[in-house]
């Protein structure tokens, strides 16, 4: 049985940042979920620069009290679903599984956890996964809930979750974009939500690489090659010429003002999208992540998306340590990374490009 141990100590850093990233994303985004912006300036303005799960006792709030200082939400938890369901299957996607395997934790979320339910579905996989067709076919069913939308609603609840995705088979782009698009299928049908999904994992697949050609001549990431090619697969996805202009709107998008992140739609799937490609702009975890945060609006998903890019660009050690040793859950969450096996770990790529390095 081999874990993430195996990789290059630096290979190793980015992947657990990846995913370290997303939960303390999340964890700190409860503070200000759903609060406006103005709201959260309230309750933590003096607190910006210095911000911790604990600060969460400060905001008088039903929604906030639902989870415990340095939890995270459905956001991660649904990653971890994906991830389990890559370990068990040995690597493979098996689309069904993770369908099956989101409705047992609707249901009772992680019981070993101490959870009773899976807490903060979002109502598009809500009406999914109570879809009459959803156990026999995940995909009818949840294409049936987008056109009774009328083909307009593209909610952030697959970008949120497809972290792991980028993880995956990195080596592989075209892999890593029909993964992504097909786990965003399961609950998630419009093309909008696929090709979010499909451009944070491309993009987190693209660092991993580690190609000449998407660093700079100081050694630093491209982030404009980066999101060109990320662009470039991801738009193969929409068909509406509009929309794929605002995908590259969103993705280029330099000011997070611009982002209205707790204005109107605030669980849009590119708003979500914009706040991770956002963060990969920036170079200071703590700063980038406590911004998105104090926008308020569904802050707990845009960092989740914000936080596993920007890791992944950074690497572990830039993301702050009290907010990676306080999730409430960290050895668990230790436990499930270091679960990959042997066969997972070589179908994924791990293995072959840690032993070209050694």
């Amino acid at each position: 049985m081999a874990t993430l141990n195996i990789l290059g100590p630096e290979l190793q850093s980015h992947i657990r940042a990846v995913l370290y990233g997303q939960c303390v994303g999340d964890a700190l985004g409860l503070l200000t979920e759903f609060l406006t912006k103005d709201e959260a300036k309230e309750y933590f303005g003096k607190l910006k620069d210095n911000l911790e799960y604990k600060h969460k006792s400060l905001v008088d709030n039903p929604h906030q009290s639902r989870w415990k200082e340095g939890d995270w939400s459905d956001d991660s938890d649904q990653m971890i679903i994906i991830m389990m369901s890559l370990t068990d299957n040995n690597g493979m996607v098996n689309h069904k599984d993770i369908a099956h395997r989101f409705l047992d934790w609707m249901k009772k979320g992680f019981p070993e956890l101490g959870d009773f339910v899976g807490m903060g579905i979002g109502k598009t996989t809500d009406r999914v996964l109570h879809h009459k067709s959803y156990l026999d076919d995940p995909y009818t069913a949840a294409e049936s809930v987008w056109r009774e939308s009328q083909c307009k609603v593209a909610p952030n609840g697959a970008v949120m979750r497809t972290s792991i995705l980028g993880v995956h088979r990195f080596h592989d782009l075209e892999q890593v974009a029909r993964n992504a698009a097909d786990v965003a299928r399961i609950t998630h049908f419009d093309p909008r939500c696929q090709a979010s999904a499909v451009a944070v994992s491309v993009a987190l697949a693209i660092m991993l690489q580690k190609k000449e050609k998407h660093f700079d001549r100081r050694g630093h990431y491209n982030v404009g090659a980066i999101i060109k090619d990320s662009y470039d697969i991801a738009v193969r996805y929409i068909e509406d010429k509009e929309q794929k202009h605002e995908l590259l709107t969103y993705m280029k998008c330099s000011d997070i003002k611009q982002l209205k992140l707790s204005g109107p739609e605030i669980g849009y799937t590119f708003k979500t999208m914009g706040s991770g490609f956002w963060a990969l702009k920036q170079n200071d975890f703590r700063k980038a992540i406590t911004k998105i945060v104090m926008q308020g609006g569904d802050a707990d998903t845009n960092a989740s998306v914000a936080g596993a890019l920007l890791g992944c660009k950074l690497g572990l050690e830039a993301i702050p340590q009290t907010w990676t040793e306080n999730l409430k859950h960290k050895e668990w969450l230790d436990q499930k990374m270091d679960r990959i096996s042997y066969s997972a770990v070589e179908t994924v790529g791990f293995y072959r490009i840690a032993s070209s390095a050694v």
